[in-house]
């Protein structure tokens, strides 16, 4: 595994690994949903939406109202950095070479993805 890949999947994994979250959205998001929503450090008002786009992600429509929202909270994180994955990836550096707003748009659909695949 390259330098970058190795570092994302370990950014991905601390994020997802150790994330409270409200018990009712537990109960009906599931916990990894949750999870997910936490790692991203979206709204909590935002949770139900993320969550039905995860589960309609073949949808190339939905993909792209997904990676709509993602954009929005990329931008915010540039100008307000925060405890997230979100400011992590934007600060993500590995000999010199971060990450695009694109790179970062793709990873983040692709977590998402991952998060709402069954176990």
């Amino acid at each position: 595994m390259n330098p970058q890949s190795q570092r994302l999947s370990e950014m991905f994994s601390a994020r997802l690994s150790d994330t409270a979250h409200d018990e009712v959205a537990g109960i009906v998001l599931g916990p990894r949903l949750c999870s997910l929503c936490v790692a991203l450090g979206a709204p909590v008002r935002d949770w139900w939406q993320i969550s039905r786009w995860a589960t309609r992600l073949g949808d190339p429509r939905v993909r792209d109202a997904l990676g709509a929202y993602l954009d929005v909270l990329v931008a915010d994180r540039c100008r307000v950095p925060g405890d997230d994955l979100i400011s992590e990836l934007i600060a993500h550096d590995v000999d010199g070479d971060g990450l695009g707003a694109e790179e970062i748009r793709t990873v983040l659909v692709d977590f998402v993805r991952a998060c709402s695949q069954p176990v």
